[in-house]
């Protein structure tokens, strides 16, 4: 009996302590932590279906982005009309989704889910290498700014000015990928959104992860509703999960002040590409 009270504890501060960190990483550059804690679940966790920790881990992303975009938007970093926009966008296409996960073999979906974080961390990498002034290229530059271009403006808290303009029309399309992927693989979808809104969209790095995190709330939620219609959750997950994701939120964001969101992508890139070989090799 004390041996199982002494596993059930370990496992909860396992769950707790995982959130925390993925989080926080995960919040700093607009990323939501599931899309480090879901495949670290993946492969550690062999008592719970993918699904269950894929609709899960979602959630934990729904309460990661209202803790960030609390934190995110007192500091005044948040597009909320553009967030808000791409989260519309994202919604039906997250729903289909979660429909769509439903009916695949979960061994399949751990190959599939692999080999989609080993490209995602191949264009970070490629791209974060990159200085600031050539964050966005010369053709992305002029094509945003002849397909339904925006200007924006944003004043921070701390005084600090953010001045940029983009195509809403390109910014729509990714948006729709967006929203199936995000909730498919239950990441939320941040850590894609993130580097198309400053590479692409070019978005100043700290409004693109704060308006990520943003938007990250709405589609994630939509995901995290079809997933527990159909009981693909796991409550003793989620309870330790959801506190490590609250805290984390806003460490990230706090942390978002200090440090540079660029390093931290390239560490993340190295982490979910490891993860992305093991869950390949681990189901072929």
């Amino acid at each position: 009996m004390i041996v199982e009270l002494d596993l059930n504890v370990l496992k909860i501060f396992y769950y707790l302590l995982s959130s925390l960190i993925t989080s926080t990483l995960g919040t700093l550059i607009g990323a939501g932590g599931s899309a480090l804690l879901g495949p670290l679940l993946l492969l550690t966790e062999t008592s719970l279906e993918a699904k269950n920790i894929i609709g899960t881990t979602l959630a934990c992303v729904v309460v990661n982005s209202v803790s960030g975009s609390y934190r995110y938007l007192k500091i005044g970093t948040v597009d909320i009309k553009s967030g808000t926009i791409f989260s519309l966008i994202g919604i039906p296409f997250s729903v289909f989704a979660a429909l769509t996960l439903i009916i695949i073999d979960t061994s399949n979906f751990k190959v599939i889910f692999g080999i989609t974080l080993i490209l995602i961390t191949i264009f970070m990498f490629v791209q974060s290498r990159k200085s600031g002034s050539q964050l966005q290229s010369d053709g992305f530059k002029k094509l945003n700014n002849s397909f339904f271009n925006e200007q924006r403006s944003l004043k921070t808290k701390d005084g600090e000015e953010h001045n940029y303009s983009f195509s809403m029309g390109i910014a729509a399309l990714y948006n729709v990928f967006l929203g199936f992927v995000a909730t498919f693989f239950g990441i939320g979808g941040g850590i894609i959104r993130t580097p198309l809104l400053i590479y692409i969209s070019g978005f100043p790095v700290k409004v693109a992860t704060a308006t990520s995190v943003f938007s990250l709330l709405f589609t994630s939620l939509a995901g995290t509703i079809m997933y527990w219609v159909k009981g693909y959750y796991s409550l003793d997950l989620f309870l330790p999960a959801a506190v490590g994701a609250i805290i984390g939120a806003q460490i990230g964001a706090l942390l978002s002040k200090i440090i540079s969101g660029m390093w931290i992508l390239r560490i993340l890139a190295i982490m979910l590409f490891i993860m992305g070989i093991a869950l390949i090799i681990e189901n072929i």
